[in-house]
């Protein structure tokens, strides 16, 4: 009887223990589904930001030389003046998290960061204005593609990302589905683009995606290395410090170059009125401010590449909205870049979905051998 009831007791005991072990492991899978759903909640309002942003922006942008806008600076300056909006955010973070740690690097450091990549951008953006300014809003699109086939690179040299053989096949059609267009003759409501100007744009586009891979990589290089937060507010700060550095240099170039002074006149001959100008500018500000939000939100939240590869998304919605909007035309070499463009952007999504696959079938064999172990 002893024996039995001592049995009996090791089976309870052995029970309860197996309830407990079940009861932690429901615990920690709840958080943890818990904490994706948020990572993944805040990715689809980066990735809003960033396709809406965009759209509108390189819209807006077209819209400013159709209309008789001509000054560079002035379409530059807008790409980042509307960084005073993120004010309220980053103070409203900071009173949220008042007890974060705080970043190990000196004010030198983050400062010579902030300069360093919003001088990077003054490059980039100006390239991207030059571009718009020659090509349709959906030629400038599709080329702007290359930036993902870039980033693929230099995320695999500066971040330690890998490229596997479905990543490869991303890069080749997404290249190939930007460069097509070349071989195309534009037309826009001046008349019949020519071929060098088509030409001209397409070099400082693809020069422009180029700068912009480097610079996503870069400042995902910072996230690693520099700064080390965990937090929202370092996002806003990293868009608000860059949009300052680069409104500043825009100014700089603005009055340097003596375009200022042309600017009542552009005001004056600007088509559709004074008011229409200011508020296509206006727009255009907070439009790219949400994008450059988006965007460095990507890069923080999931990396340079992923940050990229929703870009090329929004590249590729961007010529629907320009055919809707500004009655652009889409013939047949389009339609094919275009299709070549999602071809590539969902061979990339299938790369995620095998790695985040993969990493849950890892995650599941550790506890495994854990509870083998206990």
């Amino acid at each position: 009887m002893e024996e039995g009831a001592h049995e009996n007791l090791l089976h309870h005991l052995a029970y309860e223990e197996a309830e407990e072990t079940e009861s932690s492991e429901n615990a920690k899978n709840s958080k943890f589904q818990s904490s994706k759903f948020i990572l993944w909640l805040q990715i689809f309002i980066f990735t809003f930001f960033t396709i809406g942003g965009q759209a509108a922006g390189t819209l807006l942008g077209r819209v400013y030389y159709e209309q008789g806008g001509k000054i560079r600076w002035i379409a530059t300056l807008a790409q980042t003046a509307g960084f005073p909006i993120l004010l309220p955010f980053i103070f409203y973070s900071a009173t949220r998290n008042q007890n974060e740690p705080p970043v190990n690097a000196s004010v030198f450091v983050r400062a010579s960061v902030y300069i360093f990549l919003g001088l990077f951008q003054v490059v980039n953006s100006m390239s991207f204005t030059v571009g718009v300014q020659y090509l349709p809003a959906s030629t400038y699109s599709l080329i702007s593609g290359t930036q993902l086939a870039f980033n693929a690179i230099t995320s695999f040299f500066l971040n330690g990302h890998k490229i596997t053989a479905i990543i490869l096949n991303s890069v080749v059609l997404l290249s190939f589905s930007s460069s097509v267009v070349i071989f195309q003759n534009e037309t826009g409501d001046s008349g019949e683009i020519s071929q060098k100007s088509l030409l001209i744009g397409f070099a400082v586009t693809t020069f422009g995606s180029l700068g912009y891979a480097l610079q996503f990589s870069l400042t995902e290089l910072a996230f690693q290395k520099v700064f080390k937060s965990n937090t929202l507010k370092q996002v806003m700060k990293m868009s608000f410090f860059i949009g300052f550095y680069v409104t500043i240099a825009s100014l700089i170039g603005l009055f340097a170059s003596g375009n200022w002074n042309d600017l009542e006149k552009e005001i004056g001959e600007y088509r559709t009125g004074k008011s229409s100008y200011v508020i296509n500018l206006i727009c255009t500000a907070i439009s790219w401010q949400l994008y450059a939000v988006g965007s460095v939100g990507l890069v923080y939240k999931a990396s340079a590449l992923f940050s990229n590869v929703i870009i090329n998304l929004g590249s590729s919605t961007v010529p629907i909205f320009a055919m809707v909007f500004l009655k652009d035309r889409m013939n047949g070499l389009k339609v094919f870049s275009l299709l070549l463009g999602l071809w590539g952007y969902a061979s990339y999504i299938y790369q995620h979905y095998l790695d985040d696959l993969e990493a849950k079938t890892s995650e599941v064999k550790s506890s495994d051998d854990q509870a083998d172990n206990l």
